[in-house]
């Protein structure tokens, strides 16, 4: 971002980044990597990044947002959607997780027993590349 920018740029991004780290669990798990959740760094990683690429005036900032979403999900499948219907004769799509949906259980659940709140925040991130 900032080899891109011009002098005085500014950067405004959303997204997840560490408060504390993550429990084992939670950090193994490829669906909340996939989630985005296994896959965050520390906030003050996340600062001392940009200021190392040159970036000034550096502001992260917890949107306060519920990143516990999948735990919430009732008789649904996660982010999976229903199959698609045909009413032609192309092929019909199927959902993500095929015909069960139990690939998402194990992240509800997991969400069930960690509030991730704890450990991970939605974020926005502000920077300003110098004049």
């Amino acid at each position: 971002m900032f080899r891109v920018l011009k002098p005085g740029g500014r950067v405004a991004v959303s997204d997840i980044a560490l408060k504390k780290a993550l429990p084992r669990e939670i950090a193994s798990d490829v669906l909340a990597y996939v989630g985005c959740i296994a896959g965050a760094i520390l906030v003050q990683d996340y600062r001392e990044g940009l200021k190392a690429a040159g970036f000034q005036t550096v502001q992260i900032i917890d949107s306060g947002k519920d990143l516990n979403a999948y735990a919430k999900v009732e008789n649904q499948s996660g982010c999976c959607s229903p199959a698609m219907l045909s009413s032609t004769s192309l092929p019909v799509a199927s959902s993500c997780c095929g015909d069960s949906p139990s690939i998402h259980q194990s992240l509800v659940d997991l969400l069930k027993r960690y509030d991730v709140n704890d450990y991970a925040a939605s974020v926005q991130v502000y920077a300003l590349k110098g004049l």
